[in-house]
């Protein structure tokens, strides 16, 4: 999600609009606490070895400065209650990780995730992180102007990144004077494996990203939290492959759409911020809790479900829906703990 010092002013004519937005509850029973992982923002499944574990990226965003971590988590252990394990690795410094993404690439299980360095030079990165059979090495660091400020990324099976910019150009006057005149600027960057693009595409407040075929046509899926929408777009490659976006449509969920992931059946997974003031009082507080949604897509005709949704009580401010097997796993923003729930 965003990151809070520049969000706390902005897009102030939409607080005014939405500021007391609430949601319809809808519980799911049976829900558990998994414990030990502050800022658990985004989670992914990946088959390393062939087993399917979660990777959790972790970090305290109401304190910046601190220093994140991946964590793992088991969802075949059957141990009650789950718990999670950081992964030791040879982490890069500065490294408070935010949107991760996995894919085998070229026969290799790797881990592309955007670390937040608050350096002047490379204020924002993408850590690539391979498993050598038994523990996740850290491979390399990308460095782009091009990665303005990336909220969420989508590591293609050959090496392609495509990374979604919540905002334009870096500086917080800037970018919070974009939200205000709803100056649209947060592109899409991509990475051919060699070098960074911007996709001309740019959209006001980006944030979740999937790419995927769907009969036989590739299609990038984005997060587009202004719109409350997701943005689809057909990916065109011209002769050297380089990908071009044709705009098909928004699929409106009425709510502001974070991470984006996709079951097995071909459904979209989306978690959803209906109200963005609300999000904000839980950012610096944590007494002020904010309303949670997850909403199911299908996969064929793009009907919208809401699956779950409370007013923040169980869960504030939910990030991620990862549905795995007869689990959900509802991740958040800030606090120290991700939901497991059964899946509905």
């Amino acid at each position: 999600m965003f990151r809070i010092q520049i969000l706390f002013v902005a897009i102030f004519i939409s607080f005014m609009i939405s500021c007391s937005a609430q949601v319809q509850k809808k519980p799911i029973e049976g829900c558990s606490r998994i414990t030990g992982v502050a800022g658990p923002e985004d989670i992914e499944l990946v088959t390393a070895n062939g087993k399917p574990n979660i990777i959790i990226s972790s970090h305290n965003r109401r304190t910046m400065e601190s220093i994140g971590g991946l964590f793992l988590l088991d969802p075949n252990a059957g141990v009650k209650p789950e718990n999670v394990t950081l992964i030791k690795t040879n982490y890069p410094e500065n490294f408070r990780p935010h949107g991760i993404s996995y894919a085998k690439v070229k026969g290799k299980d790797t881990l592309a995730v955007i670390s937040h360095t608050l350096r002047e030079v490379s204020p924002h990165v993408v850590e690539i992180f391979e498993h050598d059979g038994k523990n996740w090495i850290h491979k390399k660091t990308l460095e782009d102007e091009s990665l303005t400020s990336p909220n969420d990324l989508f590591l293609t099976e050959s090496g392609e990144i495509f990374v979604s910019n919540d905002h334009g150009s870096p500086g917080k006057k800037r970018q919070l004077w974009d939200n205000l005149i709803r100056s649209e600027r947060a592109d899409i960057a991509y990475y051919d494996g060699n070098k960074f693009y911007s996709l001309d595409k740019p959209v006001l407040l980006g944030n979740g990203i999937l790419i995927r075929k769907e009969a036989g046509v590739e299609k990038l899926y984005r997060s587009v939290f202004w719109e409350h929408s997701l943005f689809v777009y057909e990916i065109q490659r011209d002769e050297k492959g380089f990908p071009n976006l044709k705009y098909l449509k928004k699929i409106f969920l009425g709510s502001g759409p974070d991470n984006i992931l996709q079951d097995g059946k071909g459904d979209l997974w989306v978690a959803g911020h209906i109200s963005t003031w609300r999000f904000l009082k839980h950012a610096s507080n944590r007494e002020n809790i904010s309303p949670s949604q997850i909403f199911r897509i299908d996969g064929k005709t793009n009907e919208v479900f809401e699956v779950y949704a409370n007013e923040g009580e169980e869960i504030s401010a939910s990030s991620t829906g990862l549905p795995f097997q007869n689990r959900l796993y509802i991740s958040q923003v800030f606090e120290d703990f991700i939901l497991s729930c059964p899946k509905p």
